[in-house]
């Protein structure tokens, strides 16, 4: 860039030597179009030289047009045949160490990794995460040294979860928050990392993780009492301001923070986890046959994507043949998804892969803002792509889905874990009609040609 500047000052000055004698309105207005000349030339080549960065974000492709799945994890142990398959399929995955990270890249250099780290909570001593980007450890014996660190109940005690035991950290304490932020930014570099996943974030989940221990937290606590620990605000926020200082230390160092913020389901949860993050991590979305609240996880949903957030999509299977429940988690996806969204769903084996994921319907024909923009019937919602389009039925009712033209349905076959030569067994079959009938909480694909 800097030779441009060069080459183009040198050609100005021998215009304007030139022209010394010109009159000096007509000299003022070549400058002014040389100058555009030089501006429109650096950008051209500023943009020809970035043109891969601006197709993503802190590393994560752009999925307007495709299906992207990120896994959630891969087995410690793989083959170079599973290794070449996860790097040629998943856009990525998290919890991986260096050495797998790299054999990794070597198929793909773009493959992005997360680094797993709890939220507002410190993972008890029996509970790992990777440290250093080689090593499985824990920071409990440093942190255990900080009491003050701790949230702690009415009688002075620590708050442990119910679920797994991890502790409730004081997340307004200046000197934790300047640990977790340098603590997790040396993990992430050290693991040549995208990315966190910040683990168990919602304040939402206090009353059921941590009610019994104090009380305070019961109810809907979290978004209507003060707390002096937390220099008078309610706990939703404090993990409003905790989670933005967090993102902007992380996100100024070229990394992205994805707390987990669950489906969205809870309708008094008010706290703003869609500007203080670079997205979001959404474990047991589309988990729901309310109506209400599948609407309303949507719209929130909505506010993410709408501005360019990254955002992880993963619900759970109960068995890799449940063909109904497969097409209705990748229908929901498709009908929202944005330029950085991405999808995973499993059963018994996080490393599988379903046929499913490989349609190709090409880009959206516009962009959602509104679940109800979708509504063709009560309760009856649609997508068009250019190369197909996508349905859901959330009412209690079927409802058929009519084409002016004949399509092909997308039905699934096999899928699942990925052997050690790096094949699955599975495919897809079409269903050539006009018309579509689709269950209540049932999704449809089609496309236009096989």
């Amino acid at each position: 860039m800097r030779l441009l500047y060069i080459i183009a000052g040198s050609m100005f000055s021998t215009v304007t030597a030139r022209r010394r004698k010109a009159d000096e309105a007509v000299s003022r207005r070549y400058f002014v179009k040389v100058s555009i000349a030089i501006i429109c030339f650096s950008l051209f080549f500023l943009l020809l030289a970035n043109s891969s960065y601006a197709q993503t974000k802190f590393g994560f492709p752009e999925t307007t047009g495709k299906i992207a799945i990120i896994a959630d994890q891969l087995p410690g142990y793989m083959t170079e045949a599973q290794v070449r398959f996860a790097a040629t399929h998943y856009v990525g995955s998290q919890k991986l160490t260096l050495d797998l990270v790299n054999r990794l890249r070597r198929y793909n250099p773009n493959f992005v990794v997360l680094h797993y780290h709890l939220a507002i909570w410190q993972q008890q001593p029996k509970h790992q995460f990777i440290i250093d980007g080689k090593r499985w450890g824990n920071d409990w014996d440093f942190v255990n040294q900080h009491e003050d660190w701790f949230w702690h109940n009415e009688k002075g005690e620590r708050v442990r979860s119910k679920q797994d035991g991890k502790y409730l950290m004081n997340i307004m304490n200046p000197e934790f928050r300047k640990y977790w932020k340098k603590s997790i930014a040396r993990q992430i570099i050290a693991g040549k990392y995208q990315a966190v996943f910040l683990d168990s974030a919602s304040p939402a989940l206090l009353p059921w993780e941590a009610a019994h221990a104090d009380p305070w937290l019961a109810g809907r606590a979290v978004i209507t009492r003060r707390f002096k620990e937390l220099k008078g605000l309610t706990w939703s926020g404090a993990y409003e301001n905790f989670m933005a200082d967090l993102t902007g230390f992380l996100e100024f160092l070229g990394f992205a923070t994805l707390p987990n913020i669950g489906a969205l389901f809870t309708s008094w949860d008010t706290t703003d986890y869609y500007t203080t993050a670079s997205g979001a991590f959404m474990e047991h979305a589309f988990q729901t046959k309310n109506a209400k609240d599948w609407k309303t996880a949507m719209n929130r949903t909505l506010k993410l994507i709408n501005q360019d957030k990254i955002v992880i999509f993963q619900p759970y299977l109960k068995a890799d043949n449940d063909y109904e429940t497969r097409m209705y988690y990748l229908s929901c996806y498709l009908l929202i998804k944005g330029r950085y969204s991405y999808l995973h769903y499993f059963a018994k084996k996080i490393f599988s892969w379903y046929p499913e994921w490989e349609v190709e319907l090409g880009r959206p024909l516009e962009p959602v803002k509104s679940i109800r923009d979708l509504e063709i019937n009560k309760n009856l919602y649609c997508r068009k792509y250019e190369k197909g389009e996508v349905c859901v039925n959330i009412s209690r009712k079927n409802k058929v889905v009519s084409f002016n033209k004949p399509v092909f349905r997308v039905i699934p076959q096999g899928g699942g874990p990925v052997n050690k030569e790096g094949e699955i067994n599975g495919m897809l079959l079409f269903e050539k009609g006009k018309s579509f009938v689709i269950k209540p909480w049932e999704g449809l694909v089609v496309v236009y040609e096989k």
